[in-house]
């Protein structure tokens, strides 16, 4: 080969080499296009670029381009060349080693690369022909980790943002807006609505006996089942709809265009409303349990005349989701699994609701609440028992019924020092009156335990301290708690039923019958006694169906030897029915509305 012909070789290999460098800002592509194209020009068996110098002799872990060189002995042998090079004052070095030629040159401030050639060596004129590219390439592995270090400051600065952004506006357990994000869909909707002549709703969806669930089972099953509801609720909607978390059981769906008349939206809201409850028909099965559980559903139509139109956007969304709201808590405190529409005697309910529960923290502080007892009489009409019966007249609201104010309290978690109220009432005249239960004038008297009581975490110990502040036999004093209670977690009810028990307080199940599928689990609650319900009461002389259930009932009761009682007894007519069956008692206006404490006092003495 001529001096010119190889001059021209080495300036071509110069240019292809330096024309790959700096082509990629990727430094993988970048050092694989120059590898390759080194390996190429050069005849090489093997061209490695190694970032960084091992640590030791021994170490034949390189961080190297590219990434899947072989494995072999060779390795451990090519990390302490490149170790002792790295080492020496020298640009690049050539080691032998059996028919192959290694060459080692320097990148500065970067690493190191080596070159594989088998039998032949590389010209020491190309060898010093290349020893410019390796300080431009130096300069181009510099630009590209500048880069990378820029888009990874980018990529964290903007994932840094996206997760504020999703704690601004989502809810972290189930991935849906939350309620920042729901005020603004809302208020666009609203804003709308009217233009596009089309009706929107509202949906406040509470997630019944959540709390119960949660509280008992635990957190991570309460976790799940709200991601299940979640996946389930999507499947009810389009995917235009804003279904949102707003609180711990709480979601919102916000329906947009959902019919030109108020009554084409009652009807598409409706149909929506339905596909929800049936989500929950059957039990939801988890991980590792089955729930049952129920949604209770107030709905809001906009545009609505009931909306204060004088108000801001962001006031009128916060008092449609007040009013879907209004309608959900009706639902949910008369029947549950349901839905309701919001109306405006709604609204009046609310009002009275919120002053029952400000004007219920001054009963409790001023002790302004009255026990009366319902007497109970055996079949001859004598009186056997009694039931406490909690009545309250407040100064400003008047008398107002149980049926009023105990679901507030229940809800707001009054209840439970209410409770607490009345059985210290109770033990309290049953110690002044020992001698109607030693003298056989009584057995007991019975006072109904909440639902919110009965899960307290310490309720036993709590109810247990209060009753050893008196002296009287336990058995005079019986717990009444309803099916609902007892049927919300059968294994932990017995739990807490056998330990009072242990004590010698005995269990009365209210509202036998009313609703619950119990007859199955009768046998495994250890009771003392069972109350028929009043539905199955009234007019049974007009009624073979009600005539059968209750026979069945009697039956039940004496198979598993419980006393059976019989409630809201009111007509001559029942009690003619009632005369001659085998029950230890019955209560009703038949023979006494609720007495006094004076009342009661004057009946038995």
């Amino acid at each position: 080969m001529s001096e010119m012909s190889r001059t021209l070789q080495i300036v071509s290999i110069q240019h292809e080499l330096a024309m790959s460098i700096g082509l990629d800002l990727n430094l993988d592509n970048m050092l694989q296009l120059f590898l390759d194209r080194a390996k190429k020009r050069l005849s090489l068996r093997s061209a490695v670029v190694f970032k960084e110098a091992p640590r030791s002799k021994n170490d034949s872990d390189l961080l190297c381009y590219p990434y899947d060189h072989r494995l072999d002995d060779t390795n451990d042998w090519l990390s302490e060349q490149v170790y002792d090079f790295i080492q020496r004052e020298l640009t690049n070095i050539c080691r032998q080693r059996g028919d192959n030629f290694y060459y080692f040159f320097k990148i500065p401030k970067f690493g190191a690369i080596s070159f594989e050639r088998k039998f032949t060596p590389i010209d020491d004129i190309v060898v010093n022909a290349l020893l410019p590219l390796f300080r431009r390439l130096a300069v181009s592995c510099q630009a590209c980790l500048e880069h990378q270090n820029l888009v990874d400051e980018i990529s964290n600065r903007k994932a840094v943002e996206e997760q504020l952004r999703m704690q601004t506006y989502q809810d972290v357990l189930t991935g849906l807006p939350n309620r920042k994000m729901l005020n603004i869909n809302l208020q666009s909707l609203l804003t709308n609505a009217e233009d596009h002549g089309q009706y929107g709703a509202v949906f406040f969806i509470d997630l019944d006996r959540f709390k119960l669930i949660n509280d008992t089972l635990g957190h991570s099953v309460g976790d799940e089942l709200l991601i299940n509801i979640t996946s389930k609720l999507k499947g009810c909607v389009r995917r235009d709809d804003t279904l949102a978390r707003v609180g711990g059981d709480e979601f919102i769906l916000l329906l947009s265009d959902i019919g030109p008349t108020e009554q084409s939206a009652v009807a598409k809201a409706t149909k929506v409303a339905e596909k929800m409850l049936g989500i929950t028909r059957d039990s939801i099965e988890l991980a590792h349990c089955a729930v049952f559980t129920s949604f209770s559903i107030g709905i809001a139509l906009f545009p609505s005349p009931e909306l204060n139109v004088k108000k801001t956007i962001a006031e009128q969304a916060k008092q449609l989701v007040k009013h879907a709201d209004v309608a959900m808590y009706k639902i949910k405190h008369t029947s549950r699994n349901g839905y309701l529409f919001y109306r405006q005697e709604l609204q009046i309910m609310s009002a009275f609701r919120s002053e029952v529960e400000q004007r219920l923290h001054v009963a409790l502080r001023e002790d302004a609440f009255e026990l009366y007892f319902q007497p109970m009489v055996n079949v001859a009409g004598e009186v056997v028992a009694a039931e406490a019966l909690l009545r309250w007249h407040d100064a400003k609201l008047g008398w107002v019924g149980p049926q009023d104010f105990i679901p507030v309290a229940e809800e707001c978690g009054l209840i439970v020092d209410i409770g607490q109220w009345v059985l210290r009432q109770t033990c309290e005249l049953i110690t002044q009156h020992l001698d109607w239960f030693e003298q056989g004038t009584l057995r007991y008297i019975s006072i109904n335990i909440s639902p919110r009581q009965f899960s307290q975490p310490h309720f036993v110990e709590q109810l247990l301290e209060i009753i050893e502040e008196f002296s009287f036999p336990h058995s005079y004093l019986r717990l009444e708690i309803t099916e609902g209670v007892a049927m919300e977690n059968i294994t932990s009810a017995i739990s807490i039923m056998k330990a009072l028990i242990a004590h010698e307080l005995f269990f009365m199940l209210d509202d036998f019958g009313s609703g619950y599928s119990s007859l199955s689990y009768l046998h495994r609650l250890p009771l003392k006694s069972v109350k028929i319900d009043r539905s199955f009461v009234s007019k049974i002389d007009q009624s073979t169906d009600n005539q059968v259930i209750v026979e069945a009932i009697i039956y039940i009761s004496q198979h598993f030897s419980l006393e059976c009682v019989v409630e809201g007894l009111e007509t001559p007519e029942e009690y003619a029915y009632f005369h001659k069956k085998d029950v230890a008692a019955i209560q009703g206006f038949h023979f006494y509305k609720p007495l006094s404490r004076v009342g009661l006092v004057n009946t038995l003495e």
